[in-house]
């Protein structure tokens, strides 16, 4: 597999602004990575014939990324740049998404609509992504998925299969999807424990046979406790493969989690009690086909009192995944 990262990490000064190294494991294309020797900025660049017609590409352009065309005398170049040194992780699995895109391209248009449409989609991604660390409610939802990704390697359940099943950043897909059942992931530390749901598309079973709605309920602790961080750290000790411990530092990064706000992510729990309830469709619940179309984004509470009759036993589920 191409790794970009080594790549720009073995450049070398050539006396050029930009440094360019084609892509050889690419051949029927002309792309390559690239760094500015000045700025120590990276870009990536994909060379195409003229007879390529390159769309307008304002609306492709997002938070510290520059996307844009160059007309040399006989080629088009497309170039995407990036702007902000300190995004060269994320940048680089950006990159990585477009050369895994276009590995199999035939043609030049084909490797230019598959290129745009991995930027379109880390376009939404990014905007999505808090660069300045995660907020409370944020923190809150990584660390209920954590505390689930770690019960099921304790239950000796892969990693590679969990990872493959857990959507991160993905904020429309419920947090773990193993093939038609869906598990949706709430952590609160509320006194009085209820479900606060985000929108309409997280308690839709649409497309699945079974949903399941997985609750944390615990409280603030001074000590003794555990964080996002710790949490993170003990899930990093049970991935023993290293692919699999890049793809979850990676999912760590798409969410929004970077190791230089950790000392914001300290703040410390006590589990309490988890909850678990089928989510069938006598579930009360608000799902997009019962509103009209012009609502969208319904946050709501459901009490736990009012759902009682739906709770079953967290190793009921464990066989179906």
């Amino acid at each position: 597999m191409i790794n970009i990262k080594t790549i720009w990490d073995s450049q070398k000064p050539t006396g050029d602004i930009i440094i360019k190294t084609k892509i050889d494991d690419i051949p029927h294309l002309n792309c390559y990575a690239a760094t500015n020797h000045i700025t120590g900025q990276h870009l990536f660049i994909l060379s195409v014939s003229k007879k390529v017609e390159i769309p307008e590409l304002k609306n492709y352009r997002f938070r510290g990324v520059e996307i844009f065309p160059i007309e040399l005398e006989n080629i088009l170049e497309l170039n995407i740049y990036l702007l902000d040194n300190d995004l060269k992780d994320i940048f680089s699995l950006f990159i990585q998404n477009v050369l895994e895109d276009i590995f199999d391209c035939v043609t030049e248009n084909e490797a230019l609509t598959k290129t745009l449409n991995v930027i379109a989609k880390w376009k939404k991604l990014f905007d999505k992504i808090n660069f300045n660390g995660l907020n409370s409610e944020q923190q809150k939802g990584l660390i209920g998925e954590l505390l689930f990704f770690n019960y099921l390697l304790e239950k000796e359940k892969s990693a590679t299969t969990i990872l493959n099943a857990w959507t991160g950043s993905d904020f429309e897909d419920k947090d773990f999807t193993f093939g038609t059942i869906g598990i949706e992931v709430k952590f609160t530390s509320s006194k009085t424990p209820k479900v606060t749901v985000s929108n309409e598309r997280q308690l839709d079973s649409q497309n699945l046979n079974e949903l399941f709605l997985l609750l944390y309920a615990a409280e603030d602790v001074k000590e003794n406790g555990f964080s996002l961080n710790s949490l993170v750290e003990q899930v990093r000790r049970k991935i023993i493969n290293t692919e699999e411990l890049k793809l979850f530092n990676e999912t760590l990064m798409l969410i929004g989690y970077f190791e230089d706000d950790k000392t914001h992510y300290n703040k410390q729990y006590s589990l309490k009690k988890n909850f678990v309830f089928d989510v069938n469709s006598e579930f009360p619940k608000i799902v997009k086909n019962q509103i009209p179309l012009s609502i969208y984004d319904v946050k709501y509470s459901i009490e736990l009192s009012a759902i009682e009759k739906f709770m079953i036993d967290i190793e009921d589920v464990l066989p179906k995944i």
